[in-house]
C-alpha cells in the first residue's frame, strides 16, 4: 500500500532562465519541480496562488501512479477536505 505523504509546499527563488520553483516537503523526502510558465501562464499562476495562501499545507498525495503522475491537494491525511 502506498503511504499517504503530507505536503508542504515553499516557494523557492526565480531565475531569468529557468521557471518558477516550488519545493515539495513530504514525511518521505522532499523535491522540486520547476513550473513551465510559457506554455501554461494560467494554471502556473493559479497553482502559485494557491501555494502563496498556504491551501496546500497539511495536504496528502492521496492518487500516485507510479512513472506517470502525484495527484494531491484536495485533501488532509483524514482523507477531509
Amino acid at each position: 500500500m502506498l503511504r499517504k505523504a503530507i505536503l508542504s509546499l515553499a516557494l523557492l527563488s526565480c531565475s531569468v532562465w529557468a521557471g518558477p520553483k516550488v519545493a515539495f516537503e513530504t514525511t518521505l523526502g522532499s523535491f522540486t519541480v520547476e513550473l513551465n510558465e510559457e506554455k501554461a501562464p494560467i494554471t502556473v499562476a493559479n497553482f502559485l496562488k494557491y501555494v502563496e495562501d498556504g491551501s496546500y499545507e497539511g495536504t496528502i498525495f492521496h492518487r500516485i501512479i507510479p512513472g506517470f503522475m502525484a495527484q494531491g491537494g484536495g485533501f488532509n491525511q483524514d482523507m477531509q477536505t
